[in-house]
């Protein structure tokens, strides 16, 4: 459905222009931010469908995200994505609640495919 919201919180602007002009081509509403401080006032300010976000960041990284996005908003499909994959980073994040785990490198149609689900299963979450 066009117009859902999603937050992209990565630390590198140009991955998050990327992403940007990719998921605004496809009709959704994009917002962008560049720590995990800034998304968390982001999440309180404004209702989101997906949160994508980044490990590697300072301050907080995208697992701490992740762990207080769950808390705050259960519901909210949180996708990292990383150009540090790792089996151990993946498992985590996997068990913090996270929808998905994605490598930077990751094909177009394969990282809108992740965020169609995401929003596919916070829709029926919602409707229900």
């Amino acid at each position: 459905m066009a117009g859902e919201k999603i937050l992209i919180v990565d630390d590198e602007k140009s991955m998050c222009q990327y992403l940007s002009i990719m998921l605004r081509k496809e009709g959704y509403d994009v917002r962008t931010v560049h720590n995990g401080k800034k998304a968390l006032i982001e999440i309180k300010e404004s209702s989101f469908d997906v949160v994508i976000t980044d490990i590697k960041m300072e301050g907080m990284d995208g697992i701490e995200l992740l762990a207080a996005v769950k808390e705050t908003s259960p519901a909210l499909p949180v996708i990292i994505m990383t150009a540090y994959a790792s089996t151990k980073t993946a498992i985590d994040a996997l068990n913090r609640g996270a929808f998905h785990y994605l490598i930077k490198r990751a094909k177009n149609e394969e990282i809108k495919m992740v965020i169609r689900n995401a929003l596919d299963i916070h829709r029926v979450k919602n409707e229900n």
